[in-house]
């Protein structure tokens, strides 16, 4: 093995480049020990030591909690004892939830609420502190996927995108952010996406607001260090949603259909799982999901060589990485 990383990188490129089916697993291997010593530094300095158990009178107010990963975390929390106030824009959805929701100590709030109307989210910040008095935990978990390639997207759907994934968050934390500071404590969850670290095709404006989401959250996690509130920036992989089905196509219709790789994707309840532990252990950023981290690891060593991979079909790419890192893996065990 090469000790100096350029010669790292340079191998790792050797070896994709060629796309020899013989060469993968050494390959894989490669990334695999660059990721970890690339990453290593960086865990341990985004590990705290004040992990804490979640009290039975905390406030948490989940967005986008009628499905997914918003539903999964509600569960937990429930389960926890914590006191939620979920919110999402189908309130037949959100009653569902809280009907499946298994019976604790805490308290179940529904605040039906659309992003997309800027001007609302003040008087529902309002409504929510009415309810608890305060808000310990706020997951930004709402937000709507693109399908459709750029120059066929109307901008009224790449604003209503950036509204709802992006400026809808910020409004959000601007009438919470104050209220935790006053305290000295409280957590906001970001969760955010691949395309948030890096963009495919016809994701263009769900990327936007993706990136968007990581730029301010990240400035704004510096601007209030030592003032008791922590953000952690969640980045999921392929999950087992529907997130494919409501998302948008260009002209703003619905997609409405669930794409093969999300059916047999990573559990959202195992995402829950990995997210409600980053929150205990008040981490900056995690990574969810499968073996979709990959993509991750080649970012980092060598961002040219990702972007020719997935240029025109990010899915297979990481389809058929996964397919072969899963053999390998099976093979070496």
């Amino acid at each position: 093995m090469m000790s100096s990383g350029l010669g790292v990188i340079a191998y790792v490129q050797s070896v994709l480049i060629l796309d020899d089916e013989n060469h993968v697993p050494r390959c894989l291997q490669v990334i695999h020990l660059s990721w970890y010593r690339c990453t290593l530094n960086m865990n341990t300095s985004l590990r705290t030591l004040n992990t804490y158990v979640m009290r039975n009178d905390q406030a948490v107010w989940i967005t986008g909690a009628s499905s997914g990963i918003g539903e999964q975390l509600a569960s937990k929390f429930a389960r926890e004892g914590a006191n939620l106030i979920l919110s999402a824009r189908n309130t037949e959805n959100l009653q569902k939830v809280k009907d499946r929701l298994s019976s604790g100590p805490g308290k179940v709030f529904l605040l039906p609420m659309d992003l997309e109307k800027l001007d609302e989210i003040p008087e529902k910040a309002e409504v929510a502190f009415a309810r608890f008095g305060k808000v310990d935990i706020l997951v930004h978990n709402a937000a709507v996927a693109l399908r459709d390639y750029a120059l066929d997207t109307l901008m009224k759907t790449d604003q209503k995108l950036m509204a709802i994934n992006y400026f809808g968050p910020v409004c959000l934390t601007k009438q919470v952010l104050p209220h935790m500071l006053e305290r000295e404590s409280g957590q906001i969850v970001v969760i955010s996406s691949l395309t948030g670290k890096f963009g495919v095709p016809r994701t263009s404006s769900y990327a936007a607001s993706k990136h968007a989401l990581h730029g301010f959250f990240e400035s704004l996690r510096s601007e209030i260090a030592g003032r008791g509130v922590k953000i952690t920036m969640v980045v999921p992989g392929i999950i087992q949603t529907r997130i494919t089905a409501h998302a948008l196509t260009g002209s703003g219709t619905f997609h409405d259909r669930v794409e093969e790789t999300f059916r047999k994707a990573y559990s959202p309840e195992k995402a829950a799982e990995k997210i409600l532990k980053a929150i205990r252990r008040r981490k900056e950023e995690v990574y969810v999901g499968g073996l979709e981290w990959i993509t991750l690891a080649i970012n980092r060593i060598s961002p040219w060589l990702l972007r020719r991979f997935i240029r025109n079909h990010p899915i297979r790419f990481v389809r058929n990485l996964k397919q072969k890192l899963t053999l390998h893996l099976k093979l070496s065990g």
